[in-house]
């Protein structure tokens, strides 16, 4: 009897203990419990407010408040949720890129991925195609990481692995083996397979290895770095602009860069004129007015535009003001990564618990009306389309070629 009884005043304690430790827990919240409020408090304030639902948040708060949610996992718990929105505009990035990472680096080329970095462990494997995750196809390991990724059309979806990935995005996607590895099957250019565990490393601490072209050609755009820069093809009459990024470059003001554009252009050495803004994910409007202004000159050439899952935002009013000034202008590529009803006018907060950053939306694109673009699709959830679709090539590349170039070339000289 008194053993019973002990029992009962042993479980009763025990549960007023865990109910003080809740209460504790409840009373002192993390400090990341605040950032989730403050992002609640900007997505009502926003022009997301129409379709702005708390419910998800507010179930994280719950279980934050219970002890149940490390800071790591709020912030792929936030990430998720804001995923569902579909939207590239409304996105948690850390304050700086986490450095922990695959050791290996893949690019998109059509419906491939090649390895094109590596750390000198697998510099053997620089080239070799992707054929499985984890014993799962390329696209379905795409598809659960991108459950933490803001994006909008089907086509950016892909090209998500394509940088130095978080190696935290591989385990909470639940692609990690018991030991914390990744496996992935290769197959090289020659048929030959290999399977590799992969574990994360520090990239602060490791040279990656790139890999170069068997063939050299100065115009291809793969391992340009410049925000925008000039490239001429005399060769094929054909003046090649990289556009990388809407964003000013401290030595080269964009009003110069398109001054110089015109120069290069009245040299009498091309007949066409490409903006290559396939790994464009915008900025700012950087460019506006100059089509405008050099409406006359410009018109005298074919203009080419390139664009991809990649391309987003600011750049695609770039095409826009190009596609007002120069009616006959060409899309080349795909469907881009921004789809055209949209949300920009981003504004960011600050993160401190998480240290990260929020970005979301201030008003709709469609108070500014993108005519031209609107033009291409009647989908307002899909992306501007091409007029002429290409995918890149992988061997294409290997033989210091671009299939999208090619494809630019044979379209104007036909």
């Amino acid at each position: 009897m008194k053993k019973t009884l002990l029992s009962i005043f042993a479980l009763i304690f025990l549960i007023s203990l865990t109910s003080c430790k809740k209460q504790e827990k409840a009373a002192n919240p993390p400090a990341y419990y605040y950032d989730v409020l403050r992002i609640k408090a900007d997505l009502a304030s926003s022009s997301m407010r129409s379709v702005y639902n708390p419910a998800a948040f507010d179930e994280l708060e719950q279980d934050i408040l219970a002890g149940d949610v490390s800071r790591i996992d709020c912030y792929y718990r936030l990430r998720k949720i804001l995923n569902t929105f579909h939207v590239a505009h409304v996105a948690i990035v850390p304050a700086e890129p986490d450095p922990i990472a695959l050791p290996v680096v893949f690019y998109y080329f059509g419906n491939e991925y090649h390895i094109v970095s590596a750390i000198k462990k697998y510099e053997k494997y620089l080239g070799w195609k992707l054929t499985k995750i984890n014993n799962l196809e390329p696209a379905e390991a795409v598809d659960r990481i991108a459950d933490f990724y803001s994006y909008e059309t089907a086509i950016s979806k892909k090209q998500l692995i394509e940088k130095k990935i978080p190696f935290y995005d591989f385990k909470y996607a639940g692609l990690l083996d018991k030991k914390g590895k990744l496996h992935v099957t290769l197959e090289s250019p020659d048929g030959k397979t290999a399977e590799l565990r992969l574990k994360s490393i520090d990239v602060r601490k490791n040279k990656f290895i790139q890999i170069t072209p068997e063939k050299e050609n100065d115009c291809l755009p793969h391992f340009e770095t410049d925000n925008y820069a000039i490239k001429p093809c005399p060769q094929k009459r054909t003046l090649y602009v990289p556009y990388l990024s809407c964003l000013p470059r401290e030595d080269y003001a964009p009003d110069v860069w398109f001054s110089d554009i015109i120069k290069e252009l009245d040299s009498g050495l091309y007949d066409t004129l490409v903006f290559d803004l396939r790994y464009n994910r915008g900025g700012y409007l950087i460019t506006a007015g100059f089509p405008e202004k050099y409406r006359d000159e410009l018109n005298k050439y074919n203009i080419a535009l390139i664009a991809s899952g990649r391309t987003f935002s600011a750049s695609t009013w770039f095409m826009e003001s190009i596609l007002n000034v120069c009616p006959d202008a060409k899309i080349f590529g795909e469907e881009t990564g921004q789809a055209i009803y949209n949300y920009t006018g981003v504004r960011k907060e600050e993160l401190k618990a998480l240290n990260c950053k929020f970005g979301f939306p201030a008003f709709l694109d469609e108070i500014t009306p993108l005519t031209k673009i609107k033009e291409r699709t009647d989908d307002y959830y899909r992306g501007i389309m091409p007029d002429i679709e290409v995918q890149e090539n992988f061997k294409d590349f290997m033989n210091g070629e671009d299939s999208v170039y090619n494809a630019v070339y044979g379209y104007f000289n036909k």
